[in-house]
């Protein structure tokens, strides 16, 4: 059996899913919350209406980080790249 290789198109996904999530919560948090009187909507409403994107982008890298710090993503072994017989000088 093949070993999966993890790369960067992992962290890909994993950001990926993060932004979409962000975004849904963002605007699923501007409808639901819209018209109601409670404090941190009316302290950070009007800013999240005003800035969407940033409040996208600062959702989504927290729940990226959130999301390292739950799953951390596995290391597997480095692979030389070096010619075999080749030892780098320290």
């Amino acid at each position: 059996m093949q070993e999966q290789k993890k790369g960067p198109a992992d962290s890909m996904t994993r950001l990926a899913l993060c932004a979409v999530i962000a975004a849904a919560a963002v605007y699923a948090g501007e409808k639901l919350c819209e018209g109601k009187r409670w404090p941190l909507w009316d302290k950070y409403g009007p800013w999240i209406l005003e800035n969407k994107v940033q409040a996208i982008a600062i959702l989504a890298a927290v729940l990226y980080g959130a999301s390292l710090a739950i799953w951390p993503e596995e290391k597997g072994p480095i692979e030389s790249t070096a010619a075999e017989g080749f030892e780098p000088c320290l």
